[in-house]
């Protein structure tokens, strides 16, 4: 739709929300963001009565993107490759050929990757896990390093993301004596698009976040995945109506996505060391819980790594994250992954990332920003791993000694 991206610092009491509720401005972003900015996309007809409303709250605002459709229709594809081309890690690409990659890596480095399907999706697409370390095996036995991404379809740049690392780690183009480390030491488990059937609709819908199941009593399609998860369900940040975009489902675990991820996980929890959620947009590496101020027991150790990770970053380009709780760095939300991880299957480590930028691109990520972006956000999950390995004593090779 055509529209304008604007952004107010969010007010106590209700002048925000009356807005957001008049204006039907959630198609873009969640409207609760403490002390900060809140991105909006406002239809081309209600443009002129909105810039009114918002002057006579009071409410500064600026505008972003002018024309959301034409910047979309311009600047923001998937790329199909033919039969015969290889992948490419700088653009986007169509779920088929992010799979047809998973098996040629599976194929290809069989010593290292092995790739399994862990379900299938509401419209019969597969979901895959890419299990990668030295000396692959049947089941994992060594710590995991667990990182997803995808689980909003809108959310490119998250699977462009992992699709970056994931050749990092598997084809060291470098020559990283750490990746070297990190396979002997570790077991990276990627699951790099959780919400296949969401993901391919973008080339319909760019802006579609949720799944594609079908809602009883309604004729809005899709369950906010994101809001599924058997902790805290159904609190703050989640809606109980079918037509919103963080509609949390008919009940915790009710998709068929969510179900096959929890079945695996809570196989091999006893493993994870660390679990990483990749999404976007706000640069911020934040910690548990999204659904109240409560913050687990070990939050320290968590800021701790945060805190190496982030600096890593604005070492690698100056990318400012910011770090903190999901509650107060965001916005409440829950019955997130990464509260179910922590909370529920007592994962030690686990963080949500919001992967730039801070809302001149929003969700429409320039092709030009995907190896940066993948390169830097590598940079900080080396820095943590680096660090982690040293701090539990991981890492496995004499080659590398750390100073």
């Amino acid at each position: 739709s055509s529209g304008i991206n604007a952004e107010w610092p969010l007010r106590p009491g209700d002048t925000a929300l009356r807005l957001a509720d008049e204006y039907e401005l959630n198609e873009w972003a969640e409207l609760n963001r403490p002390d900060g900015y809140v991105d909006v996309m406002v239809n081309l007809e209600k443009k002129e009565r909105f810039t009114r409303a918002i002057e006579d709250a009071g409410i500064v605002s600026s505008v972003m993107i002018e024309d959301v459709e034409e910047r979309i229709k311009r600047h923001v594809t998937m790329k199909k490759r033919s039969a015969n081309d290889n992948y490419d890690y700088d653009s986007f690409n169509v779920f088929e050929d992010i799979e047809k990659e998973l098996k040629k890596i599976n194929n290809t480095y069989s010593d290292i990757a092995r790739l399994d399907i862990i379900g299938e999706t509401f419209e019969k697409r597969n979901m895959y896990v890419l299990r990668v370390s030295k000396d692959i095996g049947p089941a994992p036995t060594k710590p995991i390093i667990l990182i997803d991404a995808g689980i909003h379809a809108r959310e490119w740049v998250s699977v462009s993301t992992i699709m970056y690392i994931i050749n990092q780690v598997v084809r060291n183009p470098s020559d990283d004596l750490f990746i070297k480390a990190f396979l002997d030491s570790y077991e990276f488990v990627f699951m790099p698009v959780l919400n296949p059937d969401g993901y391919a609709y973008t080339q319909v819908d760019r802006l579609w976040r949720k799944n594609r199941v079908y809602n009883d009593q309604s004729s809005c399609r899709g369950v906010d995945l994101n809001r599924n998860w058997d902790y805290k369900w159904g609190g703050l940040g989640t809606s109980g109506r079918p037509c919103q975009i963080d509609y949390r489902g008919p009940a915790a675990f009710s998709e068929l996505e969510t179900k096959a991820v929890q079945k695996w996980v809570e196989a091999y929890k006893s493993k994870i060391l660390l679990y990483i959620n990749f999404h976007a947009y706000g640069q911020l590496w934040m910690t548990p819980y999204g659904y109240s101020t409560d913050t687990p027991s070990n939050e320290v150790e968590m800021l701790k790594y945060s805190k190496i990770a982030v600096k890593a970053i604005k070492k690698s380009r100056g990318t400012e994250y910011r770090y903190g709780p999901v509650y107060t760095t965001i916005y409440p939300a829950s019955s997130i992954s990464v509260d179910w991880v922590r909370g529920a299957e007592d994962v030690p480590l686990a963080y949500t990332v919001e992967l730039p930028d801070k809302g001149d691109h929003g969700f429409l990520t320039p092709p030009s920003e995907i190896p940066l972006i993948g390169k830097e956000t590598w940079e900080g999950i080396r820095a943590l791993l680096i660090t982690l390995a040293d701090d539990k004593g991981l890492l496995k090779t004499a080659e590398i000694i750390i100073v």
